[in-house]
């Protein structure tokens, strides 16, 4: 059955992936990002929306009418990484990790929720990371945002069941993506030390896949072996 499905982070690695993959399988598919400059099926509808500025987000929703409406799949993709001690950084800088990696995603679900109950149900997909399983060094404000996520979907889980509504929480490992393009360090050259976004992208289908009485709680991907080195 074709479903509406949106999906947040949509302009590269896994978002535009999943994009590809579930417009192929037949459902009608809708992206947000910042900017976009790839080449996406005429299919999939693309809509540009800076996620990170959360105070003009409620009322974008309320009047862009492609994006007022039921969606049957949310994917909560959008997100970014930035390291280093917490007094390297500045309190714009930890806003705005906060607002796109986490706040974002709050208001979405907020607008997005009582629709999906007044539609009898969906899924709410949120990409969350192997740092929301394990704090690590010069992570503390990446690490709370994925933390962050990782109760959101146990607590959004407990408060859906009863509304025919599922919540997934994937965790991958280092993915091959623009992630690392601003970062001072990447994953060791080689297939083993990493995930391709489209790995993912299946993962997440075959957890949608599944029967409505079936819910992925949370997955873990990581790639076989592990090792990072300094750009």
């Amino acid at each position: 059955m074709s479903k509406k499905v949106l999906i947040t982070g949509g302009s590269s690695g896994i978002g535009l992936s999943l994009a590809k993959l579930m417009s192929k399988d037949g459902h009608t598919v809708t992206t947000v990002a910042r900017n976009y400059d790839n080449q996406s099926p005429n299919e999939i509808e693309q809509l540009s929306l800076d996620l990170s500025k959360v105070d003009q987000l409620s009322e974008y929703l309320k009047g862009n009418e492609k994006l007022k409406k039921a969606f049957d799949i949310l994917v909560l993709n959008a997100g970014y990484g930035r390291f280093g001690s917490l007094e390297q950084f500045s309190y714009d800088q930890i806003r705005h990790l906060v607002d796109t990696n986490l706040i974002s995603n709050l208001f979405l679900i907020k607008y997005y929720l009582p629709l999906m109950k007044t539609n009898g149900g969906g899924d709410i997909v949120l990409i969350g990371s192997e740092s929301a399983i394990q704090g690590g060094k010069a992570g503390a404000v990446y690490c709370a945002t994925k933390f962050a996520i990782r109760g959101l979907a146990q607590s959004l889980r407990a408060d859906c069941a009863t509304a025919n509504i599922r919540v997934i929480l994937i965790n991958p490992g280092p993915v091959a993506s623009d992630f690392f393009e601003k970062l001072d360090f990447m994953p060791q050259q080689g297939v083993e030390f990493i995930i391709e976004p489209e790995e993912v992208a299946k993962m997440i289908v075959a957890a949608l896949d599944q029967p409505r009485n079936v819910v992925c709680d949370e997955i873990n991907m990581q790639p076989i072996k592990r090792s990072f080195i300094k750009k």
